[in-house]
């Protein structure tokens, strides 16, 4: 006996399978999809690796104005590299935690 097993999908024949057309083309569509979406994950995150970040990614990645990170980075932590101003990231996480504040009264809603 060859070992041969028939189910709903497909049939299996001693490590040899037959899968339907259109089922093979519905893996292989979420397949390409997935990669896709891999990929732009991948590209989004190798992009937030930056040790180093300019002015305008810094007052980005913290939400504030160009100008006001400007008027604060000695605060914050900076160096000059070619009349460049560069932040590193772990620096700019360090001043935000500085800055956190957390009140231990629950805060008055005004009617």
């Amino acid at each position: 006996m060859c070992g041969l097993q028939v189910t709903n999908l497909s049939i299996y024949m001693e490590g040899v399978t037959i899968v339907e057309t259109k089922v093979l083309q519905e893996l292989i569509f979420k397949l390409e999809t997935l990669s896709g979406r891999v990929e732009a994950m991948y590209q989004e995150l190798d992009g937030t690796r930056k040790p180093y970040l300019t002015l305008r990614e810094a007052s980005a990645f913290i939400g504030f104005s160009m100008a006001w990170v400007n008027d604060h980075k000695f605060d914050i932590g900076c160096s000059t590299v070619g009349g460049q101003v560069r932040f590193k990231r772990k620096d700019i996480d360090w001043f935000m935690q500085q800055e956190y504040y957390k009140s231990k009264t629950p805060r008055r809603k005004y009617q």
